[in-house]
């Protein structure tokens, strides 16, 4: 009997031994075949779209110091909030667009950044984050030069 364990036993080594040599393999093989998300050109554009619509509403206040008559010493806003989540909202909706749609998605997420652009531009916060310039700052008087 101990010979036929014995020989049981080694029979279980040598299966899981050739099991741990074709491991590798079998699940280099499963990892080709999975696809992870990205790998499709308008999914990358829509995540680049995102990241500087993001960059755009998060950064822009700390560049012009938010308004003036805040007073918390934080330079964000309600507004600011209620932006950078819509946006990931809309920009997550786009994202999970499949096929062909994936393509119309981008170009839409393009048109909200373009949106984006357009309201920091008309409000002046892009061109006061850019240069420098504080929105509402009093221009040179006759005192200050």
């Amino acid at each position: 009997m101990t010979m036929l364990a014995g020989a049981v036993a080694e029979e279980a080594q040598t299966r899981a031994r050739e099991k741990a040599r074709s491991a590798p393999r079998q699940y280099a093989s499963q990892a080709r075949r999975t696809r992870s998300p990205g790998r499709n050109k308008y999914e990358t554009a829509i995540l680049a779209e995102f990241l500087v619509a993001a960059g755009v509403i998060a950064f822009l206040p700390l560049a012009t110091g938010g308004p003036k008559d805040n007073p918390s010493p934080s330079p964000y806003t309600a507004n600011d909030m209620v932006q950078l989540v819509a946006i990931a909202v809309v920009y997550l909706i786009l994202a999970l667009i499949p096929g062909k749609g994936s393509r119309w998605a981008a170009w839409l997420g393009l048109l909200v950044l373009l949106g984006i652009f357009y309201k920091k531009t008309a409000t002046g916060e892009l061109t006061a984050g850019i240069t420098g310039i504080h929105l509402g700052s009093p221009g040179p008087t006759d005192e200050s030069l």
